[in-house]
Protein backbone atom coordinates (compact mmCIF):
# COMPACT_ATOMS: atom_id res chain seq x y z
CA UNK A 1 0.00 0.00 0.00
CA UNK A 2 1.02 3.14 -0.79
CA UNK A 3 0.14 6.27 1.04
CA UNK A 4 1.59 9.92 0.04
CA UNK A 5 0.31 13.09 2.01
CA UNK A 6 0.63 16.25 1.74
CA UNK A 7 0.32 18.73 4.58
CA UNK A 8 -0.64 22.43 3.99
CA UNK A 9 -0.79 25.35 6.93
CA UNK A 10 -0.46 28.98 7.04
CA UNK A 11 1.49 29.46 9.62
CA UNK A 12 4.50 32.62 9.91
CA UNK A 13 8.05 31.91 8.76
CA UNK A 14 9.89 29.15 11.37
CA UNK A 15 6.79 28.33 12.87
CA UNK A 16 4.14 25.52 12.19
CA UNK A 17 0.19 25.51 13.75
CA UNK A 18 -0.32 22.81 16.03
CA UNK A 19 -2.63 20.70 14.61
CA UNK A 20 -0.04 20.39 11.41
CA UNK A 21 2.28 19.67 13.75
CA UNK A 22 0.01 16.64 15.26
CA UNK A 23 -0.98 15.77 11.87
CA UNK A 24 2.34 15.30 10.78
CA UNK A 25 3.22 13.45 13.98
CA UNK A 26 0.03 11.23 13.70
CA UNK A 27 1.09 10.01 10.10
CA UNK A 28 4.89 9.33 11.25
CA UNK A 29 3.43 7.30 14.86
CA UNK A 30 3.26 3.86 15.11
CA UNK A 31 -1.10 3.84 15.08
CA UNK A 32 -1.16 4.88 11.71
CA UNK A 33 1.81 2.46 10.25
CA UNK A 34 4.37 4.61 10.22
CA UNK A 35 4.41 6.32 7.20
CA UNK A 36 7.77 7.14 5.75
CA UNK A 37 9.02 10.76 5.88
CA UNK A 38 9.79 10.95 2.07
CA UNK A 39 6.02 10.20 1.49
CA UNK A 40 4.84 13.44 3.42
CA UNK A 41 5.00 16.86 1.90
CA UNK A 42 5.15 19.65 4.11
CA UNK A 43 4.16 23.50 3.40
CA UNK A 44 3.87 25.28 6.59
CA UNK A 45 3.51 28.28 5.52
CA UNK A 46 1.02 27.90 2.54
CA UNK A 47 1.82 26.90 -0.83
CA UNK A 48 1.36 28.33 -4.86
CA UNK A 49 -1.04 27.08 -6.25
CA UNK A 50 0.82 25.72 -9.11
CA UNK A 51 3.05 24.17 -7.09
CA UNK A 52 0.07 22.26 -4.85
CA UNK A 53 -0.84 20.89 -8.28
CA UNK A 54 2.32 19.61 -9.44
CA UNK A 55 2.99 17.75 -6.11
CA UNK A 56 -0.62 15.97 -6.24
CA UNK A 57 -0.11 15.45 -9.94
CA UNK A 58 3.42 13.53 -8.44
CA UNK A 59 1.26 12.26 -5.49
CA UNK A 60 -1.71 10.69 -7.76
CA UNK A 61 1.04 9.39 -10.08
CA UNK A 62 2.92 7.33 -7.38
CA UNK A 63 -0.38 6.43 -6.08
CA UNK A 64 -1.79 4.83 -9.28
CA UNK A 65 1.37 2.49 -9.70
CA UNK A 66 0.37 0.25 -6.66
CA UNK A 67 -2.96 -1.61 -6.02
CA UNK A 68 -3.74 -0.01 -2.71
CA UNK A 69 -2.99 3.62 -2.51
CA UNK A 70 -4.31 6.64 -1.08
CA UNK A 71 -3.45 10.69 -0.91
CA UNK A 72 -3.74 13.04 2.07
CA UNK A 73 -4.63 16.61 1.33
CA UNK A 74 -4.70 18.25 4.92
CA UNK A 75 -5.20 22.05 4.56
CA UNK A 76 -4.80 24.25 8.01
CA UNK A 77 -5.92 27.88 7.33
CA UNK A 78 -5.53 29.82 10.39
CA UNK A 79 -9.29 31.22 10.58
CA UNK A 80 -12.78 29.52 9.59
CA UNK A 81 -12.99 32.36 7.37
CA UNK A 82 -9.61 31.58 5.51
CA UNK A 83 -11.55 28.31 4.39
CA UNK A 84 -14.72 30.12 2.40
CA UNK A 85 -12.96 33.15 1.42
CA UNK A 86 -13.35 34.56 -2.02
CA UNK A 87 -10.49 35.32 -4.31
CA UNK A 88 -9.10 38.95 -4.06
CA UNK A 89 -9.00 39.43 -7.84
CA UNK A 90 -11.95 41.40 -8.82
CA UNK A 91 -12.12 39.81 -12.13
CA UNK A 92 -13.04 36.33 -10.64
CA UNK A 93 -15.04 37.54 -7.72
CA UNK A 94 -17.28 35.26 -6.36
CA UNK A 95 -14.42 32.27 -7.02
CA UNK A 96 -14.46 30.67 -3.69
CA UNK A 97 -10.76 29.93 -2.27
CA UNK A 98 -8.95 28.26 0.36
CA UNK A 99 -6.26 31.27 1.93
CA UNK A 100 -3.20 29.26 3.28
CA UNK A 101 -0.90 31.93 4.41
CA UNK A 102 -0.41 34.44 1.69
CA UNK A 103 -1.43 31.90 -1.01
CA UNK A 104 -4.71 31.46 -2.27
CA UNK A 105 -5.98 27.99 -3.75
CA UNK A 106 -9.32 27.95 -5.67
CA UNK A 107 -11.76 24.91 -4.31
CA UNK A 108 -12.31 23.92 -8.09
CA UNK A 109 -8.72 22.75 -8.51
CA UNK A 110 -9.36 20.79 -5.30
CA UNK A 111 -12.27 19.33 -6.83
CA UNK A 112 -10.36 18.72 -10.24
CA UNK A 113 -7.98 16.55 -8.32
CA UNK A 114 -10.25 14.35 -6.37
CA UNK A 115 -11.53 14.12 -9.96
CA UNK A 116 -8.91 12.86 -11.45
CA UNK A 117 -7.83 10.61 -8.22
CA UNK A 118 -11.43 8.50 -8.98
CA UNK A 119 -10.59 7.94 -12.17
CA UNK A 120 -7.06 6.83 -11.67
CA UNK A 121 -8.32 4.74 -8.90
CA UNK A 122 -6.94 6.62 -5.89
CA UNK A 123 -8.24 7.35 -2.85
CA UNK A 124 -7.72 11.34 -2.24
CA UNK A 125 -9.13 11.93 0.79
CA UNK A 126 -8.85 16.00 1.40
CA UNK A 127 -9.37 17.30 5.18
CA UNK A 128 -9.75 20.94 5.97
CA UNK A 129 -8.99 21.83 9.23
CA UNK A 130 -8.08 25.98 11.13
CA UNK A 131 -5.86 26.97 13.44
CA UNK A 132 -4.49 29.69 14.97
CA UNK A 133 -1.92 28.21 17.50
CA UNK A 134 1.69 28.31 16.40
CA UNK A 135 4.66 26.55 17.13
CA UNK A 136 8.24 27.21 16.80
CA UNK A 137 9.44 24.46 14.26
CA UNK A 138 13.35 24.80 16.55
CA UNK A 139 10.76 23.22 19.22
CA UNK A 140 9.93 20.58 17.25
CA UNK A 141 13.11 19.63 15.61
CA UNK A 142 12.47 21.21 12.93
CA UNK A 143 15.67 23.32 11.57
CA UNK A 144 15.14 27.03 10.87
CA UNK A 145 15.60 28.03 6.99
Amino acid sequence: MTRFAVLCGSAPENFRQKKLAAMHDFLRGAADGRQAERDIAVFPAGVPELMLESVLNNALDGAAEDDENEVLLYLCARAEADLHAELSDSCTAGVEIVRLGGHEIRREVIAYYAGLAEKMGVRLTVRYDCDGEFVPEGALGCEAV
